[in-house]
């Protein structure tokens, strides 16, 4: 397991909902699990506080694509690790 950054301009990643609404989010990190890297993701449009977690698929080695996780296990593992990395 790795922790690797990615850079964004101003650390602010603009998603489309599945409505095709624009939802903003602040870049916090992304985790590396079981071979797979998941985008760890703060809502800047939403009062509830909560991280989302997004696997980041690549498409030629250079096209990113992030994507829902359903597997409630992997998001625990991924938070878990995002939470320990920024203990301190």
């Amino acid at each position: 397991m790795a922790n690797k950054k990615h850079d964004t301009p101003d650390g602010v990643v603009t998603l489309m909902d599945d409505l095709g609404n624009e939802v903003h989010f602040e870049y916090l990190d992304i985790i590396e699990y079981e071979g797979i890297e998941y985008a760890v993701l703060f809502p800047l449009d939403d009062d509830n506080n909560q991280v989302a977690i997004l696997r980041v698929n690549f498409f030629d080695g250079e096209t990113e694509e992030l994507s829902g996780v359903e597997d409630q296990e992997v998001l625990e593992a991924v938070f878990k690790i995002f939470i320990e990395n920024y203990k301190d």
